[in-house]
């Protein structure tokens, strides 16, 4: 990843190696900036650190417990680093597969983003696969030493989100106020 952009997640078809080859391509001024598949967010914390004038940030995904989880980190860092640093003292298979048979309809946002995040920082590729009920089925990662709280990266992406705009919504309608001058990045997982 470009040197300084921080890392909430992993996800599949990242854009870490990416952000050069995308430097080109990037207007020098942007007013506003729409990403409606934000996914792991590394071209909006890129742009969010390089471009300082941008006014505001529409960041967007269908994906409701990936748009929980932003908003927890842009709203309530502390409590969620917390909940962070709970689960990486508790790290082991049984609590992993613990973690992910939660019923998340009896789990406040941050409880939500806690799980989201440590569920993707330790399953097998940082893969997000659910089953046909909606339930998160990855099997856990074999790694040694997992990154589950890193509280430098989860700060810097707290501050950088605070001038956005963090919804579930579909690509169609996340970008129907853009209007000339503003940037839309649209990376769908998909053909």
């Amino acid at each position: 990843m470009k040197k300084g952009v921080p890392s909430l997640i992993k996800w599949a078809g990242g854009k870490k190696q990416l952000l050069e080859q995308f430097e080109q391509f990037f207007p020098k001024q942007i007013e506003n900036y729409f990403e409606p598949f934000v996914g792991g967010g590394t071209v909006a914390f890129y742009l969010l650190k390089t471009h300082p004038e941008i006014k505001k940030t529409f960041l967007s995904d269908i994906n409701e417990e990936l748009i929980i989880t932003y908003n927890a980190v842009k709203n309530d860092i502390e409590e969620l680093i917390a909940l962070l640093k709970k689960h990486k003292l508790n790290h082991n298979k049984e609590f992993y597969y613990k973690i992910r048979e939660e019923d998340k309809n009896n789990l406040t946002p941050v409880q939500i983003a806690a799980r989201f995040i440590y569920l993707n920082r330790t399953c097998f590729n940082g893969l997000y696969r659910v089953n046909s009920k909606g339930q998160f089925n990855v099997p856990i990662g074999s790694y040694k030493n997992p990154s589950i709280c890193n509280e430098d990266d989860l700060r810097e992406i707290s501050r950088l989100l605070q001038k956005d705009d963090i919804k579930t919504v579909q690509f169609y309608e996340a970008v129907k106020e853009a209007k000339k001058g503003d940037l839309i990045y649209f990376d769908p997982p998909y053909y």
